[in-house]
């Protein structure tokens, strides 16, 4: 059951918004449970985007468990600059990173915070980062779908999630968990990564499938999912990992790992270019022969929210002209959310204000957006939509 997690009294739209603006693409590596190698994957992720020639930040946001800095050697408490804003720790060309451990004296310390406290955090993370321009920003979440990636997909409407698996039964069946989180929270899946999917001999030079393999592609394919790619089980890796190697080990470009890796690394970004989603044309919509426009309402006007809403109108629109206006009455168990309105079939949603994450279901789904409207009857604000005086194009 998803949660509320913002602060009272807090914008945090109005916080991150200009933090986010700067960032490109936002990803957030998950996984159903642990030891799949989630995190090994996200920093060298990140490491093989940065090789690329992009400018990438890595977000560790395992405040109980952050393995991020020992992966990558960073014993250094960030530095804060003279604006107040934590500086990230640039770890080599095009790729700075930031950890809960970043913060800590004491790295043996134990984080025992609630909910709000770790959400709290995580808007910090985000806000109070001079992160810059960014073409990616990659979160390394903790293990199953708890408070952590709940924050994240609460405060980055945006963010696509990349889903990290092992070849058996037991991390499949927790997978299935991690994308019905996604669909929960309105959030983009850019794919499935299947790690640990067989160990080439060192000496003999065969594969030898101690995990199984295949799993997580049949996943991806069984829900619909993009498969990224299989990752094999490397010993090298594990070692660099330990020592805080990683990006010396991914310099070998003849490694299987690595070559696997950079492999996915241009899927993804292939990928994301595929997902890319804009504002959908208002004067598209008004060219239609028919189309639907809804408009929730409190107390029979224009509803400051579409989450405080007691009815939705749903007008009827037929060559420029409105044939019917039906007054839906919403379920009242709990907040109404924007996919009510994309399962209404609405072409158009009018509203006073609206919250990204909301826009960015609307823009995802090909349906309109009008803001500002004013106190008006249903009727009267269609009409000046389709005269072109409510929206623009």
């Amino acid at each position: 059951m998803k949660q509320e997690k913002q602060m009272p009294g807090i914008d945090e739209e109005a916080i991150l918004k200009p933090v986010l603006t700067h960032i490109k693409h936002k990803l957030m590596v998950l996984s159903g449970k642990g030891g799949v190698g989630k995190s090994t994957i996200a920093a060298c992720l990140a490491i093989a985007l940065a090789k690329k020639g992009n400018k990438v930040g890595l977000l560790d946001i395992d405040l109980h468990g952050p393995s991020i800095p020992h992966l990558l050697n960073i014993p250094d408490i960030l530095d804060i600059s003279p604006e107040q804003k934590v500086l990230p720790k640039e770890i080599m060309p095009n790729l700075e990173v930031v950890s809960m451990e970043c913060f800590m004296a004491d790295k043996d310390q134990a984080v025992i915070w609630r909910g709000p406290l770790k959400h709290a955090a995580i808007r910090q993370f985000i806000g109070d980062v001079q992160w810059g321009d960014l073409d990616y920003l990659v979160v390394d979440s903790p293990p199953g779908t708890g408070d952590e990636p709940l924050s994240i997909a609460q405060l980055i409407p945006e963010a696509k999630a990349i889903i990290v698996t092992t070849p058996q039964e037991v991390a499949l069946a927790d997978i299935r968990k991690s994308i019905t989180f996604c669909h929960e929270v309105d959030m983009d899946i850019a794919g499935i990564i299947e790690n640990m999917s067989g160990f080439i001999c060192p000496h003999c030079g065969k594969e030898v499938d101690i995990f199984k393999t295949g799993g997580g592609e049949r996943t991806a394919l069984a829900f619909h999912v993009e498969f990224l790619g299989k990752l094999p089980f490397d010993l090298g890796v594990v070692e660099a990992g330990d020592e805080g190697k990683l990006i010396k080990y991914m310099e070998r470009e003849d490694n299987p790992y690595n070559k696997a890796l950079f492999e996915i690394a241009d899927r993804l970004i292939q990928r994301l270019k595929e997902m890319e989603i804009k504002p959908v044309s208002l004067d598209e919509i008004r060219a239609k022969n028919s189309y639907k426009v809804t408009i929730p309402l409190k107390d029979g006007k224009p509803a400051p929210f579409l989450t405080n809403c007691d009815q939705i109108a749903m007008v009827h629109v037929k060559d420029s002209q409105i044939k019917k206006v039906e007054r839906i009455s919403p379920s009242q168990q709990g907040p109404i959310r924007p996919k009510v309105f994309v399962d209404l079939g609405a072409d158009l949603v009018m509203a006073k204000e609206m919250k990204e994450k909301a826009k960015y279901v609307f823009y995802k789904n090909k349906v309109g957006v009008v803001l500002d409207i004013p106190d008006a009857t249903p009727e009267e604000l269609v009409e000046k939509f389709i005269k072109g005086e409510l929206g623009g194009k």
